[in-house]
């Protein structure tokens, strides 16, 4: 199974491999979690955002999980929620929990596909925010009329730089009651999304994902 290293990059800091020709699946013996479940042309469609070059690769990286736990979200729990969980010895909050249920009902989800122009929206929002130090979805309803989509809605974290932290943050949405982070991740009725990861004078840095149906 050949992936692009765009897509490796992610798993240095997921389980501590170096950079190489092998894909995480392919090194099943070396890991708890049964990884070669996963069907390689799930993996490849996942990968919408694999040339569009006006993007960094944990940008592409996120987009490529968010589609691997909308597509089989109990794979994904069995697989990459739970092994990140055991490494960064997180607890099982009721948030934890509750996101396994949610993830299991996730199933073959459309796969968010990247867009441009809404790439520009987010990465100017981001840029804007890390500038600042500011945190929020300030003139979301300007965004939301540019990029001439039906529905929009917005995710924002802080902190993170790696898709995988990104995700899995957004996800499991500790502190948020309305779980918003994690509906819009998994909300059936986008298609399109766009990611900007860019520095912030506070957090380090910030993240603004960007989804649209």
């Amino acid at each position: 199974m050949q992936l692009k290293l765009g897509i490796l990059f992610l798993f240095i800091s997921f389980i501590g491999l170096k950079l190489s020709a092998e894909s995480v699946f392919d090194n099943v013996d070396t890991l708890k979690y049964p990884y070669h479940l996963w069907n390689e042309e799930v993996i490849e469609a996942a990968n919408t955002a694999k040339n569009a070059n006006y993007m960094s690769e944990e940008e592409k990286n996120l987009i490529w999980l968010s589609n691997l736990a909308r597509f089989d979200g109990y794979l994904f729990g069995k697989t990459f929620l739970k092994d990140y969980i055991e490494t960064n010895q997180l607890k099982y909050t009721p948030n934890v929990k509750s996101l396994f249920k949610d993830l299991a009902k996730s199933h073959k989800l459309p796969m968010l596909k990247p867009d441009k122009g809404m790439y520009e929206l987010a990465k100017k929002h981001a840029v804007w925010s890390g500038k600042k130090g500011k945190t929020g979805h300030q003139r979301f309803n300007e965004r939301a009329k540019k990029s001439r989509h039906s529905k929009y809605a917005e995710n924002c974290q802080y902190g993170y730089f790696t898709g995988l932290d990104i995700l899995i943050d957004l996800l499991i949405d500790e502190g948020v009651p309305t779980l918003g982070h994690r509906k819009n991740i998994l909300n059936k009725e986008m298609f399109y999304t766009a990611v900007s990861i860019e520095p912030h004078k506070i957090y380090k840095y910030n993240c603004v994902i960007e989804y649209a149906g």
